[in-house]
């Protein structure tokens, strides 16, 4: 018996017992069939960010006031904590923002608790701040645009917009939506100069009376033998009538001098022009996001479904849409790994018909099933998910992971060709490449190992890609080396008479015979004289490398990370002389529609 060392020996060990390649085979595809329907479809992989936000209203405060009050101090607390690498602070009217980056070698949750025992022991926030949020920044990711419009008034279609978005966070598995491209509401509340000086006011005394009149303050508790009573004052205003009975003075004589007694107070919107038009009417959208493992898939079903049912009950003049939906491109990228999956696998099989046996063929494009479905198996394990990256992965590798299973296929058929069909030649074929196509796939493994030690965010992002070629090449060389030989040993080869008159056998004979004829005639002598001058071989190979990088180097070659590619849809940006009225905004904007219809309406002719 022949001396093999352990990869050898584990190669003909599996030739030899056809039950255990099949049973390794049909763990393999149960498996992986399984998962393919179970494992979690996003749009992009969700990503744990090491970013940590502290969100602190403040209320009625300016930007200037916000800053001094609240992220100054916040920064002087947190700026010594170990690990931090940035801090970027944003104040904006009534509330401040800490944005603190992590560095990647610190456990973000232990510098996340440090920050919030930091800033809840600062004791010098104003009276008017709320108690600050600390938290971890999360992934969200837009699924759909539910776009409210019709001829109605603002308030009327935001007031719906706000019922529609309370309808949607209340669908099972739908926990994030909000309103986009929609003024905020405004109480104005208007004091003339002539009712000051006839109530003797001024108008810091009106103001101060409105902010003590709304407020929601905790005011202690009261205690007694049965228990404690928590007490709260809650006189927070929310509208304008609420505002009406706020006591701006008490006179000596007890009566009292409201603020609607003084006042103009009117519930409207912030005084800036803004326009959203759909179709040519008024709009206003609503972004559905997943949060955390949610599913784009399951969203964008729900959400359809609902906007299905919601239809047939709404007002008059209001119309529902739901767009720009991300599953349309995650179900397209699935479809087209598939569709090149199968479109593949059918090229490999009357490639190989061509010239092997068809039995040899059928088992080398199993290799391909057999690869994927080993990867959708294991990918769970790795929480690597079938999202956009994860599949461009899949799309990459499908041209290489057949590659090795083919070269083993056909040494095994000249080997058997050669001596006989007996697992002995089998093996023996195999052999002779085994090493060599190996190595050509780790070769390429190690290309795609850099990958997965990317440090950061789109390190995290990107692994997807690496982990799934690189289990789809581990899985072609399992196939390839462990199963593809067992069945070619066990098959059932007859030999083909040379006078048969069958035509696919002749039609097959005369493909291989074309191509030994080519091999023996063109490829060998022409091998023969580069081997032969193998130097000046080389030299033509090295000055091809320079040449290569010399483009890329000299820009004739353009390097872009990120190549601009063509959308699905079409978006025109107006860039208007500031001060321009906003009439005239509005009227290049109708004449933009207007080329779009007219457009839409000549490509739809």
């Amino acid at each position: 018996m022949i001396a093999r060392n352990p990869y050898e020996a584990l190669i003909e060990w599996f030739a030899r017992n056809s039950v255990a390649a099949n049973l390794l085979m049909i763990v393999l595809l149960v498996g992986g069939l399984t998962a393919a329907f179970t494992i979690k479809k996003e749009a992009q992989p969700k990503i744990e960010t090491n970013f940590i936000s502290v969100n602190m209203p403040f209320l009625g405060a300016s930007p200037e006031d916000v800053e001094e009050g609240i992220l100054i101090k916040v920064e002087e607390a947190i700026q010594d904590i170990e690990g931090i690498k940035e801090i970027v602070s944003t104040a904006r009217r009534g509330s401040g923002t800490v944005q603190i980056e992590v560095l990647t070698e610190y456990d973000v949750l232990d510098v996340m608790n440090q920050v919030k025992n930091r800033v809840d022991a600062i004791p010098t926030f104003p009276e008017n701040t709320e108690k600050p949020v600390v938290s971890r920044n999360t992934f969200e990711q837009q699924v759909v645009l539910v776009t409210v419009f019709g001829d109605v008034n603002e308030r009327t279609l935001k007031e719906f917009a706000k019922q529609v978005r309370n309808e949607i966070v209340t669908l099972p598995g739908v926990t994030r939506a909000q309103i986009l491209g929609a003024r905020p509401y405004e109480i104005s509340i208007e004091v003339s100069e002539y009712t000051l000086q006839a109530y003797d006011l001024t108008l810091a005394e009106v103001a101060q009376a409105i902010r003590l009149g709304s407020l929601d303050l905790p005011a202690g508790a009261i205690r007694s033998e049965a228990g404690d009573i928590q007490v709260r004052t809650k006189g927070q205003a929310y509208v304008g009538r609420d505002f009406e009975d706020i006591v701006v003075r008490t006179n000596p004589d007890g009566t009292r001098v409201l603020l609607k007694d003084i006042a103009d107070i009117r519930d409207e919107f912030i005084d800036v022009e803004y326009f959203s038009e759909f179709n040519g009417k008024p709009s206003i959208v609503l972004q559905v996001l997943s949060v955390g493992n949610q599913s784009e898939l399951d969203i964008s079903a729900i959400v359809h479904d609902w906007a299905e049912r919601r239809r047939a009950s709404l007002p008059d003049e209001i119309s529902l849409n739901v767009g720009a939906d991300i599953s349309y491109y995650l179900e397209g990228r699935l479809d087209m790994m598939l569709k090149n999956l199968i479109i593949g696998a059918v090229l490999v099989f009357f490639s190989l018909a061509l010239f092997l046996r068809l039995k040899l063929a059928f088992w080398v494009m199993v290799g391909l099933p057999v690869a994927f479905l080993g990867t959708f198996f294991l990918m769970p394990m790795l929480d690597v998910t079938v999202n956009l990256v994860s599949l461009f992965g899949f799309i990459l590798v499908l041209g290489i992971v057949v590659d090795d299973a083919i070269v083993i296929g056909e040494s095994a058929y000249t080997n058997m060709r050669a001596k006989g069909h007996s697992v002995d030649n089998i093996v023996e074929g195999v052999l002779k490449v085994a090493v060599p196509a190996t190595f050509g796939v780790l070769t390429t493994i190690a290309a795609f190992l850099p990958i997965l030690m990317v440090t950061g965010v789109s390190g995290k992002f990107f692994a997807a890609i690496g982990w799934v070629v690189i289990l789809c090449l581990v899985f072609s060389i399992v196939e390839s080396k462990l199963i593809l030989p067992a069945h070619l040993a066990h098959m059932n080869i007859r030999r083909y008479e040379k006078d048969t008159t069958n035509f696919f056998i002749r039609f097959q004979r005369f493909f291989s015979e074309g191509l030994h004829r080519f091999v023996d005639r063109q490829y060998g002598p022409f091998l023969e004289k580069a081997l032969r001058r193998r130097y000046l071989t080389l030299s033509v190979f090295i000055s091809l490398l320079i040449l290569s990088i010399g483009l890329l180097v000299g820009g004739i070659l353009r390097f872009v990370f990120f190549p601009d590619i063509a959308a699905d849809f079409l978006q025109v940006d107006l860039e208007m002389n500031e001060g321009t009225p906003a009439h005239q905004t509005h009227e290049a904007i109708r004449r933009v529609q207007e080329g779009l219809w007219a457009v839409d309406a000549k490509v739809s002719a």
